[in-house]
């Protein structure tokens, strides 16, 4: 996995490294997650503390596998106390529209609803309100809201929606290709 440099305005960067994506960077389903979190940090890689746990039972319970996959966070570095701030959101734009626009893109999973609102610009988006919807068109390809894997660790009977929501994005990258 090759390092990746801190993006510029990050205010997070005295807290450890950015942490680049991972999976296969040309797969037509990219899932976006929020931040690295401790063990993503020691590990070098997104997902692999608990939510990424949860994250990896989903995936393979929706019938897809992981190294067809393609794997970012709206932020490449650890954010401080918890969630990422508005202002780092917009700092790894680029970095984030440079990993989504690496190869075409048929199915965006936004994982949350930081990811949501960085995948699609918009402040206003929750994930709750979002996934009553059908998936909706970007830039970047269709958008699948959905949970993030945290929230599913917090309350386990909300699992499948989230397993719902890689189906649908598999099937829609079906369809589509």
């Amino acid at each position: 996995m090759p390092t990746i440099k801190h993006c510029p305005g990050c205010p997070y960067r005295e807290f450890g490294p950015a942490i680049g994506p991972r999976g296969d960077p040309t797969s037509p389903i990219v899932l976006v997650g929020e931040a690295p979190g401790a063990k993503e940090v020691k590990k070098k890689k997104p997902f692999v503390g608990p939510a990424g746990d949860v994250l990896w039972k989903a995936v393979a319970e929706a019938g897809l596998h992981e190294a067809d996959l393609f794997i970012t966070n709206s932020v490449a570095c650890r954010p401080h106390p918890a969630r990422p701030r508005v202002g780092a959101i917009r700092a790894c734009q680029g970095r984030l529209a440079k990993d989504l626009g690496a190869s075409p893109r048929l199915v965006v999973v936004a994982l949350g609803t930081t990811a949501l609102r960085a995948v699609t610009g918009d402040s206003r988006l929750g994930v709750t309100e979002a996934r009553r919807g059908p998936p909706f068109l970007s830039r970047w390809g269709l958008v699948v809201p959905t949970l993030h894997p945290a929230r599913v660790l917090r309350r386990p009977s909300e699992r499948p929606l989230l397993v719902e929501d890689l189906r649908s994005a598999r099937d829609i990258a079906v369809h589509r290709s």
